[in-house]
């Protein structure tokens, strides 16, 4: 499998070659509408957030955001990735004049390079087939918090194939991806002394690169022929490799089934997964293998109103792995929703618990400069209670306002450590990749977001977070901001040229780092770190040539602010970009 993951990953990147720098974009309709936020609501439960610390890239043609009420921390992107475009084009007139597919190239300081490749075949009766390639590079240096000028090289390819068959009753869907981000661990929270890329057991200097495919199989319920039962089942097949020798291959099947009985829906939501890891950390200080086994089994029944509707069920995980490590859960799944004034209110709740497997693959992708050998607990989300109030003040105007609160066992956070050498430095010796640090957690998380949708002209969004962690053992949550708030607007200043301003903010953070210091009383003691807010403000432009040819034009980072998200590792300064894009 994972021989043919790598031949598919040298055809993507020939294309690559060939199509100039991609990147791979979310399509949307027009946006000649006013936003529905009265869906059914689904909390969700929050993975660590991630600032991304390079410059990102975002369509600046389409600016009006997909929304997900997923109750959640919704982290700012400072940059280090392009993303899917999740937006709506106000220059396009039609879905139509988007044709199958784009290309699109730019170019900026920083030696930065951008483009994305987009082939979306039209649509038939009998099947659907669609291509996506991306990518993302940069040479650029970065002035650290400490006065320290650092080559922070990067670069992020990728591709995507999906396609599906219409089989009558039921619809026959594949997806495959493959991504390639490299980096180096270029950060440091203090004056670099000299010769540290000299110690070998410091990452200051160390490559870095990541390589993920995945591959899923899923048949599902015809969406125009449904009748009592609707389904999606299919298989999941993945590989993940880092620079530094860690490995992780992991498999599983998934289901989902919706059987009306007329009185009630019978809902059945299970899965198995198998996780293996080589060359990562275990229990004891060797390396070796590990394999990791989940099953979940969620059945449930939802009863159905003229204007609520409630589910209930229970959330059976069993999760077992090679040293031996066995956990049998079962956790409340309940959700409700009431509408007292259709298409104005909609009051919503959420009663339930789950056993998140931390994954290799993931924690290395949320936090890039991770120790490279980590194996992470599970997190056991004892229970998450959550509730709130959605939707419109008029056509225009959408909210969302709500709460959770959350108990959590063993809950990692992102810390560090220093240590002495005094032939190097009279001072400590920071190690500049991030360790794991567990402690049981109580969160309280208000949210809310407001949009104001005007036709094809004006687009504005608005949201924040507040957090409250209350732990047991660290006197702070590391690393974790008490509130977050993002403003994002799009305007159409003529009939051809549209512009939009985007704004994150990030409040002040502390990072712990642990020290050794030898024969003293106690030997270890913990330092505390600072971290300035993260003030990010992009603004942009894009203007029509033709219904197929558009400019663009960007800066990123206005401030030409560090924006540290990890301790030591701030993103690059202002940045500016242009280029152009084609659609056939």
């Amino acid at each position: 499998m994972k021989q043919i993951y790598r031949g598919i990953s040298i055809l993507i990147l020939i294309v690559t070659l060939f199509s100039g720098a991609i990147m791979a974009q979310k399509d949307t309709t027009t946006l000649n509408q006013s936003v529905d936020v009265m869906k059914a609501y689904h909390p969700s439960i929050a993975n660590a957030g991630k600032v991304n610390l390079m410059p990102v890239i975002d369509d600046t043609t389409r600016f009006s955001p997909e929304f997900n009420y997923s109750i959640e921390s919704r982290p700012i992107y400072t940059g280090f990735g392009p993303f899917p475009i999740q937006a709506t084009d106000l220059n396009r007139h039609s879905y139509k004049d988007l044709g199958i597919g784009y290309l699109k190239l730019g170019a900026g300081t920083s030696s930065t390079a951008y483009g994305e490749f987009f082939l979306n075949l039209p649509e038939s009766k009998s099947a659907t087939f669609g291509l996506h390639l991306r990518h993302l590079s940069s040479d650029g240096q970065i002035k650290l918090s400490q006065g320290n000028k650092v080559d922070a090289p990067y670069s992020q390819n990728g591709g995507a194939i999906f396609g599906s068959v219409n089989m009558g009753t039921t619809v026959l869907k594949l997806d495959l991806s493959y991504d390639r981000n490299a980096m180096n661990y270029y950060g440091y929270p203090a004056l670099i002394p000299a010769g540290i890329d000299s110690l070998t057991a410091h990452k200051y200097g160390l490559k870095q690169a990541y390589e993920k495919g995945d591959i899923r199989v899923a048949l599902q319920s015809n969406d125009n022929l449904r009748g009592n039962l609707i389904f999606n089942s299919g298989v999941r097949l993945g590989f993940f490799d880092s620079k530094t020798g860690q490995k992780e291959n992991n498999a599983g099947v998934f289901g989902k089934f919706d059987y009306n009985f007329d009185v009630v829906h019978g809902i059945l939501d299970f899965s198995y997964d198998h996780y293996a890891t080589d060359s990562v950390e275990q229990s004891s200080p060797l390396t070796g293998t590990n394999s990791n086994d989940l099953i979940r089994v969620a059945p449930s029944v939802r009863l159905d109103g003229d204007n609520w509707s409630l589910r209930g069920g229970i959330n059976l995980v069993l999760a077992t792995n090679s040293n031996g490590d066995k956990a049998t859960k079962l956790y409340p799944d309940f959700e409700f929703n009431f509408k007292p004034v259709e298409g104005i209110l909609t009051l919503y709740a959420g009663f339930k618990g789950d056993l998140k497997n931390n994954r290799y693959s993931d924690i290395a992708l949320e936090n890039y400069w991770s120790d490279p050998r980590h194996n992470v607990r599970n997190t056991d989300y004892n229970y998450i209670v959550s509730g709130g109030l959605k939707g419109k003040i008029s056509r225009e105007i959408s909210y969302n306002m709500s709460v959770k609160y959350s108990q959590v066992k063993d809950m990692y956070f992102y810390t560090t450590n220093s240590y002495y050498n005094e032939s190097i430095n009279p001072a400590p010796l920071y190690n500049n990749a991030f360790d794991i640090t567990y402690d049981n957690a109580k969160i309280t998380n208000f949210s809310a977001e407001f949009s104001y949708v005007s036709g094809n002209d004006i687009s504005v969004v608005l949201s924040g977070n507040y957090y409250n962690y209350k732990l047991e053992k660290l006197a702070y949550a590391p690393q974790k901001a008490n509130f977050d708030l993002s403003a994002y607007a799009g305007v159409r200043i003529i009939d051809k040229l549209t512009s939009f301003a985007d704004l994150g903010v990030i409040g002040m953070r502390q990072a712990k780092v642990f020290n050794s210091i030898p024969f003293a009383e106690p030997i270890s003691h913990g330092e505390t770190f600072t971290m300035d807010p993260i003030i990010r403000l992009n603004l942009g432009a894009t203007f029509e040539l033709s219904t197929n040819l558009k400019l663009f034009g960007r800066v990123d980072n206005l401030l030409n602010r560090l924006n540290e998200q990890w301790l030591g590792y701030g993103s690059q300064g202002l940045r500016l970009m242009g280029g152009v894009s084609v659609s056939f």
